[in-house]
Parts: C-alpha cells; structure tokens; sequence
C-alpha cells in the first residue's frame, strides 16, 4: 500500500488545483453553471479521501473516496436541477431559433431568443430531448411559451417534459451515498 503514496499525493495536489480552476470559472462565467461547483467538490474530494485514508491507513476511507463524492455530486446536481426548474415560472413567448445537441447527440436542448425587459436573450433551454420527441414538440423559427426565472431569465425551460432523469439521478446518488456510509461503518 506504502507504494502508492506519492500517487496519493499527486492525486491531491492535481485535485486541488483542478479544482480551484473550477471555482475560478464558476466565477467568472456569467450564467452561474453549478455543474462547475460540482465538479470542483469532486475533484477536490476524491484525492483528499484517498490522502486521509493513506494517511489513516484506512482502505476503507480510499474505497469510499471514489463512491462519496460521486453520490454527493449526483445528489447535488439533481437537487440544483429541481429547484431550477421549479423557480422558472414567468411565461414568455420565445422563437426556437436553434438547438444543442447534449449527451454523445443522444439530447437536444431547443435554442429559444426572446426579451425580457427589453433586453434580447439567446438561451438554450434547460430541458432536452431525444431527438424524435425533439422534432415533435419543436420546429425552428416557431413560437413557443416557455417559462424562465424572473430573478435570472437567462435560465428557460419549456415544463413539456418533467425531468424523470433527474428523478433517477438523485435516486442513484442516495443508493451511492448509502452505499458508501455502509462501507465505511460496517466493513
């Protein structure tokens, strides 16, 4: 095990900075992404578990290092996508104008331009959809009513189509963290 403490080490030192690049862009970045938060906690997590574990010789600690902060992330994330969602509740009427294909082009997030408070916005849309039911619900250059956020209209979203998705990710995540607490308590 003692062989593979400098690895540990560079794996801290690797996340750390990772991570503070993280914090940087979240900061930086106009519309607030809390996928870059999110991925600064993991990166910062996972080598400071595995060096405390290291540290404690505890391969307990190293084990649930890779399984904490993955559930803590797919916890956190699906928690930040519900109260998005819920907090995009103003009507507008918006042009489909594009899409983003999300996901390996599996998904596809409508492109909407619309005005809020006389400002012109472009967003795409927090929800996406397979490319099918895409092509359905959507055609470029319509007019649709989607919903945004009154406290930061660059966040939209259409509500055809509740996140399940996410439903499945927080209920992964839970199973992860349980999981990880098990491991650590009782093995």
């Amino acid at each position: 095990m003692q062989q593979v403490y400098p690895f540990f080490i560079f794996l801290s030192i690797v996340g750390l900075i990772v991570s503070l690049i993280y914090v940087y862009i979240h900061i930086k970045e106009k519309n607030k992404n809390p996928y870059f938060m999110v991925s600064a906690i993991i990166w910062f997590l996972i080598p400071t578990l595995m060096a405390t574990g290291m540290f404690l010789n505890s391969e307990k600690l190293i084990v649930s290092a890779f399984l904490f902060p993955i559930s803590l992330s797919m916890t956190a994330t699906s928690i930040e996508h519900f109260v998005r969602y819920k907090k995009c509740t103003l009507i507008v009427s918006a042009k489909c104008v594009s899409f983003e294909i999300r996901g390996k082009g599996q998904y596809y997030a409508p492109q909407f331009s619309y005005n809020y408070n006389g400002e012109p916005i472009l967003m795409y849309s927090f929800s996406s959809y397979r490319k099918r039911k895409f092509n359905k619900l959507f055609v470029i250059n319509n007019t649709y009513d989607i919903f945004i956020n009154p406290e930061n209209p660059n966040h939209c979203v259409d509500k055809r189509c509740f996140p399940i998705s996410t439903i499945f990710v927080l209920i992964f995540g839970i199973i992860f963290l349980v999981f990880g607490t098990f491991v650590v308590i009782f093995i």
